[in-house]
């Protein structure tokens, strides 16, 4: 089945081809809206409140105001669902700000899920660094130009994910994820404030903190990059995936590390959890 069969707009069904903006809107000048991209599995909508939670955050960093509130919005998601007759999907959530023309907006749908090769997680993935700071991190606007620039330059290496370096020369996310290091037995990733809160990273964090693994909220500059023992990222897709080579150098023993493959399997246990509780309902 091709997805999207309907496309919700404002809560509205609409086809696909329905489903556009013009090019003068001038959301598009500014990029102005926000997006959040939630996994569907077997029917279950993984962590859907949580998403919820950071479209309205990153929708208040920029000032835009929503077309309805979340409980609503939530619901949308669940009839888009339920009207493309899907079990398995990436949901997308675009919310644009007024216009002249219109008043907020906000358009969900369902793609086919992404579903990365077996030997990325058996074997560790790589990335390039890439300079440059997305605009208002803590916003996960349309702004995606930095983003959209480090994964083309890692695809072009031959490589999975472009992590973006700031002017002070610290490591602080990928394109589309969130960034761990291993180091001493601790885990690391950057400020909150200098990177976009990952629905995923939060997860991890959580439970890092119930296995007893110290964590740290600090700097992570390139030029240390020999202390990592390890690296994984983590996305709505990904969930974890082992880093083990940046620009081309192996991160550690450059093969997926303990600390990292004992967080993905206490993730995939919470993820199943949380599907089989949901169908059980």
């Amino acid at each position: 089945m091709s997805l999207p069969r309907v496309v919700s707009r404002n809560g509205h069904f609409m086809s696909p081809s329905d489903a556009h903006i013009s090019i003068f809107n001038p959301v598009i000048f500014g990029a102005f809206g926000v997006y959040e991209s939630i996994q569907l599995y077997a029917g279950a909508i993984f962590l859907l409140e949580d998403h919820m939670q950071r479209l309205a955050a990153s929708a208040t960093a920029i000032d835009l105001a929503l077309p309805a509130d979340l409980d609503t919005i939530a619901d949308w998601t669940r009839a888009i669902v339920a009207a493309n007759e899907c079990r398995d999907a990436l949901i997308r959530i675009f919310a644009l700000g007024a216009s002249p023309n219109n008043g907020p907006e906000i358009f969900i749908w369902p793609e086919a899920p992404r579903a990365l090769p077996a030997f990325l997680y058996e074997q560790g993935a790589g990335a390039v660094t890439y300079s440059g700071e997305r605009a208002l991190p803590q916003a996960k606007s349309l702004n995606t130009l930095v983003n959209h620039m480090a994964k083309a330059r890692a695809l072009n290496a031959g490589e999975h994910e472009g992590v973006l370096v700031d002017r002070d020369g610290n490591v602080t996310e990928g394109s589309s994820s969130n960034l761990f290091v291993v180091r001493g037995g601790a885990l690391l990733t950057a400020p909150e404030e200098d990177v976009l809160a990952g629905v995923t990273q939060i997860e991890v964090l959580a439970l890092a903190e119930q296995q007893g693994i110290p964590v740290l909220r600090e700097k992570l500059p390139l030029a240390d990059r020999q202390r990592w023992d390890e690296a994984f990222l983590t996305s709505t897709s990904r969930h974890v995936l082992p880093l083990v080579r940046l620009d081309g150098q192996p991160i550690g023993a450059g093969v997926p590390g303990p600390v990292t493959l004992r967080l993905r399997e206490a993730f995939e246990e919470r993820f199943l959890s949380f599907v089989h509780a949901t169908a059980s309902k």
